[in-house]
Parts: C-alpha cells; structure tokens; sequence
C-alpha cells in the first residue's frame, strides 16, 4: 500500500458521507492507504507540526472540498454576498500550500458550490476537479476515475535513495554486532544481512574488536 495525505474536514455532512465512503472505498482498491489527522492519525503536538510530519511520509496528497462553512449574508471586498457562499474547511489551504512546498502532486476535488483559495482554478499547479459531492456515484465518474489514475502515476517515492555516486558502498550496520543470539548456534552474524534478507552470515573477525560479513561487506 502507497500512502497518500488527504485533507477533509474531520465531520462531514450527512448528504456527502455515502460519497465520500465510496471514494475512500476506490482508494483502497488502488492499494493506496489514506491519511489525516485526526482520522487515521492522532497529534501528539500541535496539529501543524503532525501534519508536516504526516505529509513527508506519503507520497501525494488529495485535498476535498467539502462544505463546513455557510454565509448567508455579509460581503466580500465591496460587494453583497450573493447566493449563498459555501467554504471549505481552512485546513484544506493549509495542508494544499504544505503539499506544493513539498513537491507532492495534487488531486483537488471539490464540491461544486466550494470556492475560493485552492479550489479557485489557476490557484496551484493540480488536478482540479468540481462535482457534485451529494451524489454519491461522483466517485465513478469517468473524469474522477481518470483524473485518479494520472494523478497516481505522478506519485512520488518517499524511500530515500542512495546517491549515484555511492550505488556501490554498503552503509554502516545500524543494529549492533551480537545482538541476534540463536539457540544451540556458536559465532556472531550480520545483523545487516539478518535484519534486511534474514540470512544468517557468519562473520570473519578482522582484529581483536571488529569483524566482517563476508555477503554485505559490512563492518
């Protein structure tokens, strides 16, 4: 499973729920495993500094626009706010600009009555997409089901790579020598080799101190 942040409101409106199941439904069926505060993770600090530390483990993020705010009356800029303005929670700007600055690629999905901020086209370089959410086969639509197989193909390896100039370098065993005992079995072995493929390798002592896998070269 590829994990992907996704930002949405912790409480969704009763109309959208069956819709929204259904999206996270056609996630899983695309081996990606989904990730939010407060829904599949719980903070130990303070929120902002969670989901950074979310983000940077997965490898994409979706943000959903899903009505939590109605104005019914009031302006914006000069102007007599007119029909009815319906807004996003402000946590889907917050986690859509963090996942810009991180390079994530972006699927923007929105309720068609959200605007405004990133659900504004030309507002971020991602996937935008407006739908009805209250109806709950939005999710098989053929723009959605292309929309999300592109956006799964630009998802982004978060394992670290070993540089090209050090492809043939075996980095320094983390785990201690001795430290994996097996009844009946005389002898220290890779805990590299062990940890990794689970081979048991026999290692040649090199001096009084240190010792050698002869299968990763590891010290």
């Amino acid at each position: 499973m590829r994990s992907v942040f996704v930002s949405r409101p912790n409480w969704i409106p009763v109309t959208f729920q069956a819709g929204v199941d259904n999206f996270y439904n056609l996630l899983e069926s695309n081996s990606l495993s989904t990730r939010t505060i407060g829904v599949s993770d719980y903070p130990n600090e303070s929120p902002l500094d969670e989901v950074i530390k979310l983000m940077k483990q997965c490898e994409g993020t979706i943000i959903l626009g899903i009505p939590q705010i109605e104005i019914t009356s009031g302006k914006i800029k000069d102007t007599e706010i007119k029909p009815i303005q319906r807004l996003g929670t402000e946590w889907n700007h917050i986690e859509g600009a963090l996942a810009h600055s991180l390079n994530h690629p972006m699927l923007v999905i929105h309720h068609l009555e959200v605007k405004r901020g990133i659900f504004d086209r030309g507002a971020c370089n991602a996937f935008l997409h407006s739908v009805d959410m209250s109806d709950p086969s939005w999710v098989i639509s053929k723009p959605i089901s292309g929309a999300l197989t592109n956006w799964k193909n630009k998802l982004v390896k978060v394992d670290k790579q070993t540089p090209s100039n050090e492809t043939s370098s075996i980095p320094k065993p983390t785990l201690q020598w001795g430290m994996y005992k097996f009844e009946g079995e005389a002898g220290l072995y890779c805990p590299v080799c062990f940890e990794k493929q689970g081979l048991k390798i026999p290692c040649s002592r090199i001096n009084s101190s240190h010792y050698q896998c002869p299968n990763c070269n590891a010290k």
